[in-house]
């Protein structure tokens, strides 16, 4: 006989009683519960009561229970447990497999939105809210084990479907577009896509909630990549792109081969071994793709002195730490760049022919210098103009008169074109054990080149002395070494000796230089006078007070002459339009200021105001001083502009008897030998001379390595491709400070000193044999003075600059801003 209704119910009690224990999560105010058994207990199996299965069901239980009691009832009396109902369905043989109501039925319970919920508590059974029972464990061990193997299959299949993104076959692991063309940012969306699970659980093991709840901002989806990436090349080797990425970076920022060894075990790199072989791959894949491109595009080439130091930590007799001097060589391909003429080779020599029998006169060079300073003008103006535009007192950005024709910047003379197109390539040439001494040397070098770039044998030469016209670039003393070179051979038996075929245009890098220590010189004075001395005490800049040829010292001196010049030029814009603020010329019309502009060139920085004084007999040494040092100074920051720029036709008609020798060929010089730009971008421009001693710069320093001549040799084409790597790694922050300070302390001092106000009378000390003087002497002045050879060629320049100088409305004593003068 069952028991009876009552002893059930009390028994159903007594069994959650003593099976839920949970002392963090109970309320002992009560001893009840209205959930069923927790199978989060210490056993997986249900606890066995003394009721009976057929045991009456009390008024109080649901429908839904007595039914499914009902259902266990029938289950038991055809022998069928609950475990053999769900095997069954789930496909636990054939006939159950195929029977079309299991089939429906499976359909539905795997189709049910109640099946997660009974997953979920299976593996986290509910727990009663008042019970201090502990919960029972459920089907928590099984589950775990049965999720760690779906997990699994889940995340090797995705980790497997990444083969392709990670990949890298041997031979295009080596290119420059194969490792730059890396995104970390395209590959983590690509990951994501391509594997979501493995990026959720790598992305959860990552990073917390009260993680993300402190820091929103962090995000660890490079830490994940770089982990699938180590996790898909633990795999397969084949599948290290990241790796060989990271390899080729490391070793040229220092890494050792320790270090190397350390990061190799871990996953995150190739081995120190493979990444010297790949080095050297690297570098016969430049030579071989720099060939390539030689056959199809016009291209020129540079080369410079460069000083390596060797290092090495077991000295011996043989074996001893120094400094080798040696020679590096860097070819460059525009290919958008126009391909020469067939007839370049017989073109060239005609013109050279036809400049020996027309030589250049003195009144040639005078006019195509005044040529020059008229196409030249409107851009002087505008640099003018620009001093008053930068500074924050004008504010010229909320100017109402900004967009006036007069205002905006002039076009160039001649612009070289720009953009990723027009982007220079740059192979650099293994470095030889050859000084730059001498002419023997530059012999050698030349022969070294050509084997180099595999045009030395006896075919080649043919051709190059026939047909072809090659383009090295240099800086002056490269320059003067080849083409002295061309005039020792002239005699020789062939075109191909003579050099015939060489075209040496100069570095504009230089020119700058000469021109910065030119002013540097001129100007330089005492530091208790109103020239340079006194201003770099005043900056506070180190090491300007003498000219040096090596280190930074050009860079340093540039920015100074910038500085001083936007400080004296601002000072000039008060005193010319008679204001006491920069602010108070914002009431001025765009006609006005461009007026204004004008003056200040006629009066304060020209030749003209100079013959002036002299025509007048004004003495004013100060006034004299400040005058030609703007004269002097406003062009060199105008051929800084135009070389970042890439007019070339500024700085053709800045220095036109340096550029005449070359003017013959207006196209291919002009366009490729001048500046490169290897950026693409419109301010990217660079002289050729500076490019390369950036290279020998990444030999000697950046991506020094350890090695003799020979290694080196075989290293350097390499430098590009590591150059590119390095970039692509790296996002420079760097930021120059801010220069407005340094530009009002000066125009304090030169308000103060009245430079720039006629004050006859003012005479400065002549230099001593013990004292420098402050009076700079005008070496243009003397420089005309040296081709003048004649009277009439005297008085042809004396009229044209007088007449420059009578046509200005100067007055001693009254004010610039005078409209009455």
């Amino acid at each position: 006989m069952p028991p009876s209704t009552s002893s059930t119910v009390e028994e159903e009690w007594s069994f959650f009683e003593d099976h839920y224990e949970d002392l963090d999560h109970s309320e002992p105010d009560s001893d009840r519960s209205e959930i069923g058994p927790d199978p989060m207990s210490s056993s997986d199996s249900e606890p066995d009561t003394d009721e009976p299965s057929g045991a009456p069901q009390t008024p109080s239980m649901g429908l839904r229970a007595q039914a499914i009691i009902r259902v266990l009832q029938f289950m038991d009396g055809n022998g069928v447990t609950l475990a053999n109902l769900l095997d069954g369905i789930s496909w636990g043989d054939e006939d159950c497999t195929s029977n079309a109501k299991i089939r429906n039925e499976r359909t539905r319970l795997l189709n049910s939105p109640e099946l997660p919920g009974i997953l979920r508590r299976w593996w986290k059974p509910p727990r009663p809210s008042r019970s201090k029972k502990r919960r029972p464990n459920g089907a928590r061990a099984v589950m775990q084990e049965f999720s760690l193997e779906c997990t699994q299959q889940i995340l090797e299949v995705e980790l497997e479907s990444l083969e392709k993104l990670f990949k890298s076959p041997v031979g295009e692991d080596i290119k420059e577009e194969h490792l730059t063309g890396i995104s970390f940012h395209k590959m983590v969306t690509q990951v994501k896509d391509m594997a979501p699970n493995l990026w959720k659980v790598l992305f959860r093991l990552a990073r917390t909630e009260p993680q993300q709840k402190r820091n929103p901002h962090k995000n660890p989806a490079n830490t994940i990549l770089i982990m699938i990436s180590m996790f898909s090349y633990s795999r397969t080797h084949h599948r290290g792109r990241l790796q060989k990425l990271f390899s080729i970076y490391f070793k040229f920022r220092g890494l050792s081969a320790k270090g190397f060894d350390t990061l190799h075990a871990i996953g995150l790199t190739m081995s120190n071994k493979w990444t010297g072989n790949a080095v050297g791959r690297i570098s016969a894949e430049s030579m071989t793709a720099m060939k390539r491109l030689m056959d199809l595009f016009p291209w020129i080439m540079s080369y410079d002195n460069a000083l390596v130091p060797f290092r090495v930590f077991a000295q011996r007799i043989d074996h001893q730490s120094g400094v080798g001097n040696g020679t590096a060589g860097t070819v460059y391909i525009r290919r958008s760049a126009k391909p020469l003429p067939s007839t370049i080779n017989r073109d060239l020599q005609e013109m050279r022919a036809m400049g020996m029998a027309n030589p250049l006169n003195a009144f040639d060079i005078f006019e195509i210098a005044e040529l020059a300073d008229l196409r030249r003008y409107p851009h002087t103006i505008y640099l003018i103009l620009q001093y008053l535009f930068n500074s924050p007192d004008f504010n010229f950005s909320t100017y109402d008169g900004r967009d006036h024709d007069l205002l905006q910047q002039p076009p160039p003379i001649r612009q070289l074109p720009f953009g990723k197109e027009h982007i220079f390539l740059q192979y650099l040439l293994g470095t030889v054990n050859i000084p730059e001494a001498s002419y023997e040397d530059n012999s050698r070098l030349i022969e070294e080149w050509l084997k180099q770039l595999g045009r030395d044998s006896p075919e080649w030469q043919k051709k190059i002395a026939l047909e072809l016209v090659m383009a090295w670039v240099g800086d002056q003393l490269t320059v003067d070494r080849l083409r002295n070179l061309f005039r020792f051979r002239a005699e020789d038996d062939n075109s191909f000796e003579r050099l015939d075929w060489l075209v040496i245009p100069p570095g504009w890098l230089h020119i700058q230089m000469a021109f910065a220590n030119s002013i540097h010189k001129q100007h330089l004075g005492t530091r208790k006078g109103r020239g340079l001395s006194a201003a770099f005490d005043i900056l506070g800049r180190k090491g300007l007070q003498s000219a040096h040829t090596q280190g930074p010292f050009f860079h340093d001196l540039s920015e100074a002459l910038h500085f001083i010049a936007e400080a004296q030029v601002r000072e000039v814009w008060l005193q010319v339009g008679g204001v006491k603020t920069l602010a108070d010329l914002r009431t001025r019309t765009p006609e006005d200021l461009h007026r204004l502009a004008e003056k200040i060139f006629s009066r304060h920085a020209s030749n003209a105001a100079l013959a002036y004084l002299k025509q007048r007999k004004i003495v004013d040494d100060l006034k004299t001083q400040s005058i030609m040092f703007l004269r002097d100074v406003l062009p060199f920051v105008l051929l800084r502009s135009a070389v970042r720029s890439g007019d070339v036709g500024i700085m053709e008609d800045m220095i036109p008897p340096d550029a005449l020798p070359i003017s013959w060929w207006p196209e291919f010089v002009r366009e490729n030998c001048f500046v490169i730009n290897n950026t693409g971008r419109p301010n990217g421009f660079m002289p050729v001379d500076e490019a390369q001693e950036m290279n020998i710069k990444d030999i000697k320093v950046t991506y020094r390595s350890e090695g003799d001549w020979k290694f080196l040799k075989k290293l350097h084409p390499a430098i590009h491709v590591i150059r590119a790597v390095n970039s692509h790694m790296e996002t420079d922050k760097h930021t120059v400070p801010k220069k407005e300070l340094d530009i009002q302390e000066l125009q304090k001092w030169y308000s103060s000193s009245e430079v720039h106000k006629l004050t006859p009378g003012r005479v400065l000390k002549k230099s001593t044999k013990k004292q420098s003087s402050d009076v700079p002497k005008d070496v243009l002045a003397k420089g005309n003075a040296g081709i003048q050879t004649s009277e009439s060629m005297a008085n042809w320049i004396e009229t044209r600059t007088i007449e420059g100088a009578t046509t200005q409305d100067w007055d001693v004593g009254v004010s610039d801003s005078s409209d009455e003068e």
